[in-house]
């Protein structure tokens, strides 16, 4: 592909997917869908599949949208989102998340063609794909779940210990059900774009 079009290419996708990502956080129960105590994400999905196929820098940028407008959005509903309130539950574990898809995007694909059996494993499409799925959504689950048990105490509207560790449990349920969707929805729609790139 002629690099300024890759460029333009690159661009374009990585607008698309920022628009994305903000009309999901703000249109009601399709970013953050809300079923009674739960309120599980589908904003994992688009940034772990812009960050695979953008890579790095891509991924950075994917994470810190999804992290700045999650932080708008619950300086809009404080009730709901206080824990959120902090940006360092809120935007630096996203931002961490589009990262490390990102660069595990590109590793394998660098290492394809060593001795690195491990690297030409997952230099599968396939594979990839389903992988950074996983540790996409694991590492938001992980890092927002520390983040609450570190950072909780320091926002304005004073947590107790018991109700941050209900928070963590209910989130940790959420992420179950986070990760499941990921695994399926991710290879699918990675896939799709793919065709339609070539």
């Amino acid at each position: 592909m002629n690099p300024n079009r890759k460029r333009i290419l690159e661009i374009t996708t990585t607008g698309l997917f920022m628009a994305i990502i903000i009309v999901m956080t703000f249109i009601p129960n399709l970013g953050y869908i809300q079923i009674n105590v739960l309120s599980i994400t589908t904003l994992h999905i688009p940034v772990i599949v812009g960050s695979v196929l953008l890579g790095p820098v891509g991924g950075l940028i994917l994470g810190a949208t999804w992290g700045i407008t999650n932080w708008i959005n619950a300086l809009q509903y404080p009730i709901e989102g206080v824990i959120f309130m902090n940006p360092l539950i809120s935007v630096v574990p996203r931002i961490i998340v589009g990262l490390v898809v990102g660069f595990g995007s590109v590793w394998p694909v660098l290492k394809s063609d060593s001795k690195n059996k491990i690297a030409r494993f997952f230099a599968n499409t396939h594979v990839r794909d389903v992988t950074l799925a996983i540790v996409g959504t694991m590492t938001n689950t992980v890092l927002v779940l520390s983040a609450i048990g570190l950072f909780a105490s320091t926002i304005a509207w004073p947590f107790s210990q018991t109700f941050t560790v209900i928070v963590q449990v209910v989130l940790s349920l959420n992420g179950s059900v986070e990760l499941v969707s990921a695994i399926v929805i991710v290879p699918i729609v990675l896939a799709a774009l793919r065709r339609i790139r070539k």
